[in-house]
């Protein structure tokens, strides 16, 4: 007899595949598109098509499912998946890439929406925690295996033709489940602008993660292809900024409950920061080693992939303890999903103009004007935080219903009214708060 868990192995499975065939897709794009000769700004551009899909996939997706079903719906996006993918081989025209990469975008999110919808549903409140750390596991494991046949310096019909399989591997599973298929959620909707007006540091964070992290995967390769490195070194950058992202993410959980998310969202966008104008500064003396971009990759590892999971913590911090925070972290989904969008498009151009240093400065840029903005938010008091939770920033909109987080206490909807007072609340007494730490630290004055 299959058990629960077994079932839910049997989903992870069909996940690991996704994330893998993806990751190798994602980080390979930049190398294959440069090797063309194609310039910068086009290969941002391409790149972000992946991203307009995600977008296109949040409004439509739930109509295929709710018409046909959740099964049949995934073997539809997943053969559609492969189609576009294997469409690369007929081609080389950049207009019909570019189409392609939004339907592999559509693709790809529907995918991990139905997946996480039988998570969501089908996981215990009690189980929830344990299921969304298995998932983050899975993420980093997945990813890192795609980036790592990177180094295998496959050919671009290889390339193409592996993530396709990797995804026609991930419809294995989910056809052979018998779990009962789940219910959508109802697709939730919050203003941007009084989200900001609630939670200002989680939207910036959000939004400034996705212009930081998918800015990363999509131009990195690009970028050090043009300073000479073999596909080999490229893949083992990478690897190394996504094994330090999974160390980091447990101590850096620790050290934003005890001093504060705004203190970690701070610290970690001056490291991203710091580690950016290292290198910069380390090419302008001459030193071409390529330890010098593992060092950034490391500092990388621990400053940029902890952001997006700081800046819900952050929003959960500043609503009730007793308040659905769904629709919230959905909307900082949507705020990420921008800033990914936007990121291989800015990274581009900024490349272009700026040559061999313009990489590494969009990150000393962006990761510097989130650290000023983040020095100049109110603290939230530590009795009134809520727990940090890594939370994947590359999964789907439905992942928001497994935060942990939402099964403490007696919940109610997310109200905006009451979420904007407890809002001026907590501002009120960090303001009153702030002048007895000075004196404290200057008793003489």
């Amino acid at each position: 007899m299959t058990t629960q868990s077994d079932k839910f192995n049997a989903l992870f499975f069909s996940v690991f595949f996704l994330f893998a065939g993806f990751g190798l897709f994602l980080n390979s794009a930049g190398v294959e598109l440069s090797q063309m000769g194609v310039n910068n700004t086009a290969i941002g551009v391409l790149n972000a098509a992946f991203f307009v899909g995600a977008a296109l996939s949040a409004v439509a997706a739930h109509r295929v499912v709710s018409g046909v079903g959740h099964i049949r719906s995934f073997s539809v996006f997943g053969a559609v998946f492969a189609i576009a993918a294997l469409g690369h081989l007929m081609t080389d025209n950049l207009w019909v890439w570019g189409a392609l990469r939004v339907v592999l975008g559509f693709c790809y999110y529907s995918l991990l929406m139905i997946v996480e919808s039988w998570f969501a549903e089908r996981s215990t409140a009690a189980a929830r925690a344990k299921v969304l750390a298995l998932y983050n596991v899975v993420y980093y494991i997945s990813f890192t295996a795609g980036i790592a046949l990177l180094s295998f310096k496959l050919s671009s019909n290889e390339i193409f033709t592996v993530s396709a399989m990797m995804v026609m591997a991930a419809m294995l599973p989910v056809a052979l489940t018998r779990l009962h298929a789940p219910e959508l959620p109802p697709r939730q909707r919050i203003s941007l602008p009084r989200l900001f007006a609630i939670a200002p540091l989680a939207l910036v964070g959000s939004f400034t993660a996705g212009l930081l992290m998918n800015g990363f995967f999509t131009m990195a390769s690009v970028f050090l292809l043009k300073q000479g490195f073999d596909v080999r070194q490229i893949s083992f950058y990478l690897m190394t900024a996504m094994v330090m992202g999974f160390a980091a993410q447990l101590p850096v959980a620790k050290l934003s409950d005890r001093y504060g998310r705004r203190a970690a969202i701070l610290a970690c966008s001056l490291v991203s920061a710091a580690g950016a104008a290292a290198g910069i500064g380390l090419m302008l003396a001459g030193i071409t080693a390529a330890w010098v971009q593992y060092a950034v990759a490391f500092m990388f590892g621990i400053g940029l992939f902890t952001l997006y999971a700081l800046s819900v913590a952050r929003a959960n911090d500043q609503l009730p303890n007793e308040m659905s925070t769904v629709e919230v972290s959905r909307s900082l989904l949507f705020s990420y999903g921008m800033g990914s969008m936007l990121a291989p498009i800015l990274l581009g151009l900024v490349m272009d103009q700026a040559e061999r240093y313009g990489f590494y400065a969009y990150f000393v840029v962006f990761a510097a004007l989130l650290a000023v903005f983040a020095k100049q938010q109110q603290a939230v008091p530590e009795d009134k935080r809520s727990m940090h939770v890594n939370m994947p920033a590359a999964a789907g909109p439905v992942i928001a219903d497994l935060d942990p987080r939402n099964d403490s206490g007696v919940l109610k909807p997310f109200d905006e009214a009451e979420a904007q007072a407890y809002a001026e609340e907590l501002a009120r007494e960090a303001q009153a708060d702030a002048p007895q730490q000075q004196d404290t630290q200057n008793p003489a004055g």
